[in-house]
């Protein structure tokens, strides 16, 4: 499979990530893998690995914490809800760093 790198605006909401991040699977064909700050820049950096016609994943869902021990309980919630943690990174939301978790 390739890998490939997309860059979104680390100023945008949670939300509009969340709804950048789907749109991006859905148009390249790929899922995506990690999530984090790219550095230098304002911006967040997904790294994405292609994925064949018709076997793309559920939507991604994003949700955000303060602490490791907050990413926890996170995890946990979203566990229940029978999700799965597809990435964990440090990006910008909204031009402030938090840790983002990706689930599906």
């Amino acid at each position: 499979m390739a890998i490939h790198k997309h860059l979104v605006a680390g100023g945008q909401t949670l939300v509009e990530q969340e709804r950048a991040l789907n749109e991006t699977e859905l148009l390249t064909h790929a899922k995506v893998t990690a999530y984090a700050e790219s550095p230098g820049t304002p911006n967040n950096e997904a790294v994405l690995d292609d994925v064949p016609m018709g076997q793309q994943l559920g939507p991604l869902h994003l949700e955000a914490a303060d602490d490791d021990t907050q990413a926890a309980k996170v995890i946990a919630e979203q566990k229940k809800a029978g999700k799965t943690l597809a990435f964990q990174g440090k990006v910008f939301v909204v031009n402030i760093g938090a840790i983002v978790l990706g689930f599906r």
